[in-house]
Formats: C-alpha cells, sequence, structure tokens
C-alpha cells in the first residue's frame, strides 16, 4: 500500500544495501594517505562510489526487467551475464565475505575468538527469516537496520569532527589525489551490484502498490537520489576524518583506523558501538544479495526461493567459516571481466541507446579487452602482458575504455549508412 513516507523508506533501505563494510573502511584511508587533498579525492570517490552505483538504479529503472538490460547484445548473453554476475557477488564470493567481515570486525573485537562457524550459522539464519519474507524486505532495512548504521557513524563523524584529530598534512601517495579516490570508489563494486539491486526494489515497489513502470522509475529516481545524498554526507565526514588523522602522523590499516576513530570518539562503547554498525552493514548487503539469488534462480529453475534462499544461506554460512582466500581467486578474475561491461551496459541503458549494433560492438569489445587483462595479469605471456601494458588507461583497470568508445562509435556509423543511400 502506498504511502507518503514510502520515498525515505525505500531511500533508507538502498542506502543500507548499497552500504557495507568495504564502504565503511575505504573513506577514511583514502583521507588519511591524501591529507590536505582529501576534497579532491573525494571527489574522484563520489563519482564512481556514488553517482556510477546510483546511475546503475537510474538505468535499472529505464528497462525495469532484468530480463532486458542486456538482450540488445542477444537473450542468451544477457542470461549468461547475469547468471557469472549473481553467483560472484552471491554465494561464491559477496555473501560468505559479509558474515567473514562482521565477525573479523564486529564479533571477535567484542567476544573474543568464538567458533566462526557457529557465527556464521547465527548469522545466516537472521539473514533467512529477513529475506524469506521478500515483500517486507525493504522495509525492514529501511525501518530498523539502516537507522543503527547512521546513528553510530554520526555519531562518531560529528564527535571526531569537534575533537579535532589533527590538521590535513601532505598526501602520503605519489599518485594523483583525484585518481587515487576516484578508484577506491570502482573498488567498492556497487556499481556492479546496483544492477542487480534494481530487481528487488521493483519487486518491493509492486507489493507496496507502485504497478506502473512510470511510478516505479519515480520512486527509484527520487529514492536512489536520497541514498546517494546519504552516502556522500558519511563518506565525506569518513574522508575528513582520515585527513585529520594525517596531520597527526597515524600509520594504520584501514580496519585499524576505524576501529581507531570508534574508540577516540565514543570511548570504551566506541569497539561495541562499530561492531554493532559493521553487523548491521553487513547484514543488510546479505539479505538484498540472497533475496536476489533467490529470486533470480527461482524462476528459472524448478526450485522455489524458499529452497534456493535455505541453500545459498547453507553453502554461505560453510563459505563463511573456512576461508574465502580460494574463492577470491576464482572470483577476481570473473569480476574483472564483469565490471567492464556491467559499466558499458549502464551507459547504453541510462542514454536509452535503441541501437543494436552498438550494445554488441561496446559490449563484446569490453569483454574482449577485460579478458585480455586477465590473461595479462596471470602472466602467461609475456609479449601479451607487456603489449597490453602499454594501452592508454592499463594500469587503472580502464584498458577497454577507449577502444570501447571508439568501436561504438564505428558501429553506429555503420548501421545508419544505409537509411542515408535509401534517402538519396
Amino acid at each position: 500500500m502506498k504511502n507518503k513516507n514510502d520515498v525515505l523508506v525505500f531511500g533508507l533501505a538502498i542506502f543500507a544495501m548499497f552500504f557495507g563494510a568495504g564502504n565503511l573502511i575505504f573513506p577514511p584511508e583514502i583521507g588519511l594517505t591524501t591529507g590536505k587533498e582529501w576534497l579532491s579525492a573525494s571527489a574522484g570517490f563520489f563519482l564512481t562510489g556514488i553517482c556510477l552505483p546510483v546511475c546503475g538504479l537510474l538505468a535499472f529503472s529505464r528497462v525495469t526487467d532484468i530480463n532486458k538490460f542486456g538482450n540488445k547484445v542477444s537473450n542468451k548473453f544477457n542470461t549468461g551475464y547475469f547468471t557469472l554476475l549473481i553467483l560472484s557477488i552471491g554465494p561464491m564470493l559477496g555473501i560468505p565475505r559479509t558474515a567473514a567481515t562482521a565477525y573479523e570486525m564486529g564479533i571477535a573485537p567484542n567476544f573474543g575468538n568464538i567458533n566462526p562457524l557457529l557465527v556464521s550459522s547465527i548469522y545466516f539464519i537472521v539473514v533467512y527469516i529477513l529475506v524469506i519474507n521478500p515483500s517486507k524486505l525493504i522495509n525492514n532495512i529501511g525501518k530498523y537496520l539502516t537507522p543503527i548504521i547512521l546513528t553510530i557513524l554520526m555519531a562518531i563523524i560529528l564527535k571526531g569532527v569537534f575533537m579535532e584529530f589533527g590538521v590535513p598534512g601532505n598526501k602520503i601517495i605519489h599518485q594523483n589525489s583525484f585518481s587515487y579516490g576516484f578508484f577506491g570508489g570502482y573498488q567498492t563494486m556497487d556499481a556492479i551490484t546496483s544492477v542487480i539491486l534494481g530487481a528487488i526494489i521493483i519487486k518491493a515497489l509492486k507489493s507496496n502498490g507502485y504497478i506502473r513502470e512510470t511510478e516505479q522509475r519515480t520512486m527509484i529516481v527520487k529514492s536512489g537520489l536520497l541514498a546517494g545524498l546519504g552516502m556522500a554526507v558519511i563518506y565525506g565526514g569518513l574522508l575528513y576524518l582520515g585527513a585529520m588523522a594525517n596531520g597527526n602522523g597515524l600509520s594504520l590499516s584501514r580496519s585499524e583506523l576505524i576501529m581507531y576513530f570508534a574508540k577516540t570518539t565514543l570511548g570504551s562503547l566506541g569497539i561495541a558501538a562499530l561492531g554493532m554498525c559493521v553487523t548491521a552493514a553487513c547484514l543488510t548487503t546479505s539479505i538484498a544479495l540472497v533475496a536476489i539469488v533467490a529470486d533470480f534462480f527461482s524462476e528459472r529453475t524448478k526450485l522455489s526461493y524458499k529452497a534456493i534462499a535455505t541453500l545459498t544461506c547453507a553453502i554461505s554460512a560453510v563459505l563463511a567459516a573456512t576461508g574465502l582466500g580460494f574463492i577470491i581467486d576464482i572470483a577476481v578474475p570473473i569480476l574483472t571481466i564483469l565490471y567492464p561491461i556491467t559499466i558499458i551496459l549502464i551507459a547504453l541503458n541510462i542514454f536509452k541507446i535503441e541501437n543494436d549494433n552498438i550494445f554488441k560492438a561496446s559490449v563484446y569489445t569490453g569483454l574482449l579487452f577485460s579478458i585480455l587483462e586477465v590473461i595479462s595479469k596471470s602472466e602467461i605471456s609475456d609479449n601479451i602482458t607487456g603489449t597490453f601494458n602499454t594501452l592508454p588507461f592499463s594500469s587503472e583497470g580502464f584498458a577497454w575504455l577507449l577502444p570501447t568508445l571508439f568501436i561504438a562509435m564505428f558501429a553506429r556509423t555503420l548501421k545508419n549508412r544505409p537509411k542515408i543511400m535509401r534517402q538519396v
């Protein structure tokens, strides 16, 4: 049933689903390393850590159906793309990693070395309970979990700003500050998540009475922008805390830095509060991802939504307790291939490109160069590695960008030429 507060509830839910533990530890570290150039780094981080994910939601609102997002390439490609995407950020890597992070930063520092399998089992029982009723999923996240995250983080940020940890000093990296922030936001991988979160949001909107596509699109735009504003406030605050800590000459790891802020600002309760925040952030991400996996495969197999949700939670609980090293080794090359394709599809959909040839040329070019990047990093061939590293933006992971733009423009020319000849 529609409610005047729906934009707020959905905006808070989108914020929470994006805001995993990785988003919590990246901004302070970027502020610490860029010092008094933290504003430049913030601009880069906001571009890829906020604008790109929100654009992913907006792009999905253009199609409102997971089956249409990449179907202009081909239906088989779209199915294969989303299958790999969901498996990669789902049970292969993303979901187990949230539980492992919650254990490392939320449970172990406060309760000691409890059996990881016991912790992950309890964690995924909670996830399952919240996921099993998808019609209330967004409302539960927006009403209950997000306020916990925001309250704790705002307490740390506001107290830290008034305490004045120090004055931002010179950056401690040789890289351009904007670029450092840009690729820090890129590594959060929220852009990949955004195109599948759209499916969950559409489903929740329908259950809340938003049946027409125009209504759904308007709600996604408004709530997505609200979520982006919330992320900008939190990211900006954490970046500034890191920049102030730069002036004190602190040299801490990402996780140590955020724990230092929590303990310094909130005293003896700081670590406990941070643990609650990290656990809540990880839970919201897990809930969204399990729901996506269950929804996607229940529509394409004979298994029910509940059965797939149960299986996903069970597998993730075991993987989270036994370690993720071998999973990451498998998942990273897949994500290296999927990320450029996702960015290309976001751009094509958000600008409503109707030319199928441009879709095919852009995506397949991006795919080719992404595969070459995986090969170059594996160092199977020194010739391939050396040649690939000479391409523009290859060191930043964007070797695919210029070739894709060039091929897309060429494909558009080929498409338009017969029309001109017919007019003559």
